[in-house]
């Protein structure tokens, strides 16, 4: 394990069935710091382990069973995003929140893709990081201040808010162009799987299929 990524030592067994484990991965250390500062003020949270890029992240990540990663969105190497998907492959249920330094207009595409649900800049107070872990582990996507969703994508993204990362992602293969075999092969799950995430999916987006 390179410098960058770190496994921070476990607490009690009893400690730990109530803390919230998060990961952070971010090729700045400061910024790792500084949010790993922000987290270190809210109760119920628990710093576990931290990677300086996507890879680092695949590595430790499994290993340390969090409930919820963060993840820079401009890194070099494989991407925040990249890292993302590869993550949905074996971890489909942790949710992920994705923060940046700057402003950036959030498309729904970038939603559906990446399987993202939350998203940060870097300048967010201890209030909307307690706000967005809060959010995305209870399954609904959160914007945070700055965070825009662009060409009047907000009420979609509302809508998107109410699938899992699971349901997200099966979405973005369907849009993809996929077919349901295809996906199932892809993500190494029964055909009857996949079927049930898109009925799950239709009922919650409201979508008429007649």
């Amino acid at each position: 394990m390179s410098f960058g990524a770190m496994a921070l030592p476990k607490r009690s067994a009893e400690k730990r069935m109530s803390m919230k484990r998060i990961v952070i991965c971010d090729d700045h250390q400061i910024i790792r710091e500084a949010v790993g500062n922000r987290l270190g003020r809210l109760e119920g949270l628990e710093l576990v382990g931290e990677a300086a890029d996507g890879n680092e992240l695949l590595e430790i990540a499994p290993g340390l069973e969090p409930d919820l990663i963060m993840i820079d969105l401009e890194m070099p190497g494989r991407s925040g995003i990249s890292t993302i998907r590869k993550l949905r492959e074996t971890m489909s249920e942790v949710p992920v929140v994705e923060i940046s330094v700057v402003a950036v207009s959030v498309k729904k595409e970038l939603a559906i893709d990446s399987g993202a649900t939350g998203f940060l800049l870097k300048s967010a107070t201890t209030e909307e990081v307690a706000a967005a872990i809060d959010s995305a582990i209870g399954g609904r996507l959160y914007l945070g201040k700055g965070v825009k969703a662009g060409g009047g994508q907000t009420q979609e993204l509302e809508r998107l808010s109410k699938l899992t990362p699971r349901e997200l992602q099966i979405l973005g293969l369907l849009a993809d162009g996929m077919r349901a075999r295809g996906i199932a092969e892809e993500l190494n799950v029964q055909p009857a799987t996949v079927y049930t995430h898109v009925r799950n999916t239709v009922q919650k987006l409201g979508v008429d299929t007649q």
